[in-house]
C-alpha cells in the first residue's frame, strides 16, 4: 500500500473564491452603515441631570437608605455602580430623563426609586387625608354644637317665699 502525502497542493474551487471576494465586498460596504456613535450632551447639561435624576433615587447598598447621590456608606459598591451608569446613560443626548430612569429601574429595579411613579400611593393619600379630614371636621362640629344648647332662664318673681323676705328685713333691721 501506498500513502499519499499530505503535501500535495490542493487546488480551490473557484466558487470559494467568488464568496470569498462576495463577502468582503459586503463588509466593506456594511461599514458605513453601522451605528451613528451616540451624541453627547454638553458637560453642564449633563451634570445637572445627574444630579436632579440622582437626587430622586435610592441607594440599595442596604444600610443607609439615603440619597443616591447622598450615601454616607464608605466603599459603598451600590453607589459606584449606579452613580456611574447614571453618569453615563445623562451623557446621552439621544435619551430623555424618563428613559434614563426607565434603563436604571430597569437595571437596578424599582426600589431605586423614592416613590413609583405610576404608583396607586398617590390616590390612597389623598383619599385618607380628605377622610381623616372629614372625621376630624365633623367630631370638632359635634362637641362645639353641643355646648351651645340655649340656657334655662329661671326667672323667679321676686317676693315668692315670704319667710325669706322677712329675715332679710329682721337681718337688715339688726345691722343698722
Amino acid at each position: 500500500m501506498q500513502r499519499k502525502t499530505i503535501n500535495a497542493k490542493r487546488k480551490t474551487p473557484p466558487e470559494m473564491w467568488l464568496l470569498f471576494c462576495v463577502l468582503s465586498f459586503a463588509f466593506c460596504l456594511a461599514a458605513p452603515l453601522q451605528a451613528a456613535p451616540a451624541r453627547e450632551r454638553e458637560a453642564a447639561e449633563a451634570e445637572k441631570l445627574y444630579h436632579e435624576l440622582g437626587s430622586s433615587m435610592f441607594c440599595k447598598c442596604g444600610g443607609c437608605r439615603e440619597k443616591l447621590l447622598d450615601c454616607s456608606m464608605i466603599n459603598c459598591q451600590f453607589k459606584e455602580t449606579a452613580t456611574r451608569f447614571l453618569r453615563e446613560e445623562c451623557r446621552d443626548a439621544e435619551k430623555t430623563p424618563d428613559q434614563i430612569r426607565a434603563a436604571m429601574i430597569e437595571r437596578f429595579g424599582p426600589e431605586i426609586m423614592q416613590v413609583h411613579q405610576d404608583s396607586l400611593l398617590y390616590p390612597v393619600l389623598f383619599a385618607t387625608a380628605f377622610i381623616t379630614l372629614a372625621v376630624f371636621g365633623g367630631v370638632l362640629w359635634f362637641f362645639a354644637t353641643r355646648g351651645r344648647a340655649e340656657p334655662k332662664v329661671e326667672s323667679a318673681p321676686k317676693g315668692e317665699d315670704p319667710a325669706l323676705e322677712q329675715r332679710i328685713l329682721r337681718e337688715m333691721e339688726e345691722i343698722e
